[in-house]
């Protein structure tokens, strides 16, 4: 079932009713499906930011902040986050540290050690 609905101004909108979602048209390819909030490695805010303090020339900054699309916020939280010395943590590698070997062995022992008692 098609239904013609006005929009206003005199525009006029095919809207399909058939019960479906989005009425089975299908996706704008030009949109992601769900909004993903950027990331930036801590290499990449240590580069900017040298290159943004670096520039001397009036609107460099601007323009660098234009090419990249950043925000003048982004410098001013990672340029606390450098003092603090976050940066430098954040080139670590993500999840937990390795279990040591000793500490495999010594978890190995204790279960057989409990598994010879219950015998």
């Amino acid at each position: 079932m098609t239904a013609a609905v006005t929009a206003g101004r005199g525009l006029a909108d095919d809207v399909r009713v058939d019960g479906r979602e989005n009425g089975g048209r299908r996706p704008d390819p030009e949109v992601e499906p769900k909004a993903r909030r950027r990331s930036f490695t801590a290499a990449y805010k240590l580069r900017i930011l040298t290159e943004y303090e670096a520039a001397t020339s009036p609107g460099a900054k601007g323009a660098i902040l234009r090419r990249e699309n950043l925000y003048s916020a982004h410098i001013v939280e990672w340029r606390k986050a450098r003092e603090a010395g976050a940066l430098s943590g954040l080139s670590k590698p993500k999840g937990r540290p390795p279990v040591d070997e000793r500490d495999r062995e010594l978890e190995k022992l204790r279960a057989e050690k409990d598994r010879l008692e219950k015998e």
